[in-house]
């Protein structure tokens, strides 16, 4: 059984909650900033699958709780079909249908990468400098994001572009979803991707910003609960203070990192972030190749 400290699972907690929903990618920070602390845990090992199991069930709780209003309107919505017989009869309803729409198509692309084992073949190198070189992809690809999105509102007669993610198309929620996908790659960001597919599709900042996590709601807790039957199958074991505690901290700071960010998305855009991870991610890269 590998032993987490309880300061690394509060600092993996924090890591956590923070990188899931910031657009930073948290498998990145993962891996890369216990690999920069010389911190000697086996990732690959089913003890701690089983401890970041947690964490993000952790984060998907914190997210229902902040957008529960909104998920609230979902149910009643998906209730409201079923008694109609009809999947759209309003704006709720077909919000409630493009986050299916989204998760679905999600799934299916992470179930046939997980059947092929194609993350694992990623992971086989030398995965810490993938990631590095990763997340300094995924930093360019949020810069690139705002950039597009400045050109598509100078050339768009309606300003900032659609209110409300209500407003999209399914397919183009659909696309939205499907973007989530690109984030098997370790290094690029869940919400990063989402939030520019939800910009492209004409949405504010901030609500691509809602659009992206409520999607990502389900999304984190059905990835949570797909690793689940095997880690039970292999007998994996639990920590049950440290793992508990550090999903507690995951919880909490991923509560705030959701407040935070939909007030910053009101005003503000993503080539911040995408600094961080290019600068990030070439530190890391200078590092590794200096052990």
């Amino acid at each position: 059984m590998q032993h987490i400290a309880l300061w690394q699972a509060l600092i993996l907690g924090g890591i956590q909650g923070v990188s899931e929903l910031f657009p930073i990618s948290s498998l990145a920070q993962g891996i890369l900033i216990p690999a920069l602390l010389g911190w000697s845990l086996n990732q690959k090992g089913d003890d701690f699958l089983a401890f970041m199991v947690a964490l993000h069930f952790a984060t998907a709780i914190a997210l229902l709780i902040y957008f529960w209003a909104d998920w609230r309107k979902v149910l009643l919505a998906y209730v409201g079909s079923v008694r109609r017989g009809k999947l759209v009869y309003d704006r709720e309803s077909k919000f409630a249908w493009l986050l299916v729409a989204g998760t679905v198509v999600v799934a299916a692309i992470a179930f046939v990468a997980d059947k092929k084992h194609l993350v694992e073949k990623l992971m086989d190198a030398d995965h810490v400098t993938l990631v590095a070189k990763l997340l300094v992809i995924n930093g360019g690809v949020m810069i690139v994001g705002d950039l597009l999105k400045k050109q598509s509102v100078r050339r768009s007669q309606r300003g900032a572009g659609l209110k409300a993610a209500e407003d999209l198309s399914i397919p183009a929620g659909t696309l939205v979803g499907a973007t989530q996908s690109l984030a098997l790659l370790p290094g690029i960001s869940r919400s990063g991707v989402s939030i520019i597919g939800g910009l492209l599709a004409g949405l504010s900042y901030e609500e691509a910003c809602r659009f992206s996590f409520m999607l990502a709601t389900p999304v984190i807790t059905l990835a949570a609960l797909a690793k689940l039957p095997p880690l039970i199958k292999d007998k994996a074991h639990f920590d049950l203070l440290n793992t508990g505690l550090g999903a507690v901290f995951a919880g909490i700071t991923a509560y705030l990192s959701v407040r935070f960010l939909m007030r910053y998305f009101r005003h503000n855009q993503l080539w911040p972030f995408g600094c961080f991870c290019i600068a990030f991610g070439v530190y890391s890269l200078f590092i590794f190749a200096m052990r």
